[in-house]
């Protein structure tokens, strides 16, 4: 099955209705578009402010998300499982400065914003090419998906804001081909959509840019129920590896953010793992590891994760 790049969305909500039906269990293919919506092609398309930027494009606003799709079954109260199997990447990516948008501009200074930059980034064998003065730095491909949701339970929101509730715009790198989401479900039919994809992205994304590129993405997807789940208040990843806790709770600071992560896994691992509520504090405060995914304004939002093998 494939979702194709043309039945996409600049909103997700309860109300938005589904492009397809799909059974439980279902592999599917989401043809992505790029945050600009394919508006960027080439370095002239510049934008001196993220008002000119949404004008130019003429959409509602930035970082479409295909979908959404309906699986027959999921109910409010269910989880459901969204396994990346893979992440098929084009031959370029883009990235753009726009003023007063990255985590190091700030609308309220005195002096002038350095100008707008777009960057065209060439992507081959495995490597982003990204020009600079001193000529293309290469660097391996590290493929993530920015915006992965569920519907929120009443609000109809931008596809950029995120949560606990749906995901969302979270842009962690750990999102990626061989991990598996864990998501509540709030509507009928879950309304899963997906979009913002990264060939690379660093940690914080501090310009509020990747290199964003279209893509084509393949996930398994699992209605489970909650003792399957394991589920707390925070939205998961977890892989082979590791299990993980986003802390995306919208208007918070990271700090707060880390908090809920890092309060979410010690739930888990005392409800399901057999660990005393000390047990598991002593444990991460040696072995949790936090992974920061945006500083950008209001949105700020982290992982914490642990490895697998100190607690199986």
């Amino acid at each position: 099955l494939l979702v194709p790049r043309n039945k996409r969305s600049f909103f997700i909500g309860p109300d938005i209705k589904p492009v397809m039906v799909v059974p439980d269990g279902t592999v599917i293919v989401f043809e992505t578009a790029d945050c600009f919506n394919g508006a960027v092609k080439s370095p002239n398309d510049c934008f001196s402010s993220y008002g000119e930027c949404l004008k130019t494009m003429d959409v509602p606003c930035m970082n479409p998300v295909t979908g959404p799709i309906a699986i027959e079954g999921a109910l409010p109260g269910d989880f459901l499982s969204v396994e990346i199997l893979d992440i098929k990447l084009p031959d370029r990516g883009v990235t753009s400065y726009i003023p007063n948008l990255g985590m190091l501009s700030s609308p309220y200074q005195l002096c002038d914003d350095i100008a707008p930059d777009t960057r065209i980034c060439k992507i081959n064998n495995g490597y982003v090419y990204l020009p600079t003065s001193r000529g293309d730095i290469k660097i391996p491909v590290s493929p993530m998906i920015g915006t992965v949701c569920v519907a929120p339970k009443q609000e109809k929101i931008a596809s950029f804001k995120f949560g606990a509730e749906h995901l969302g715009n979270v842009d962690c790198d750990a999102i990626t081909q061989g991990n598996k989401l864990i998501l509540p479900i709030n509507t009928e039919g879950a309304l899963l959509a997906m979009g913002d994809v990264h060939a690379v992205q660093g940690d914080g994304e501090i310009s509020c840019v990747a290199v964003e590129i279209a893509a084509d993405v393949t996930v398994k997807l699992k209605i489970i129920r909650r003792k399957e789940a394991h589920f707390e208040n925070c939205p998961q990843i977890n892989s082979d590896t590791f299990i993980g806790s986003i802390g995306c709770h919208f208007g918070n600071p990271i700090s707060k953010n880390i908090k809920y992560a890092y309060y979410d896994l010690i739930q888990r691992l005392k409800n399901y793992y057999n660990f005393s509520i000390m047990d598991a504090y002593h444990l991460l405060s040696q072995v949790g590891k936090v992974k920061v995914c945006q500083i950008l304004g209001d949105h700020q939002a982290a992982m914490v994760s642990i490895q697998r093998h100190f607690i199986e």
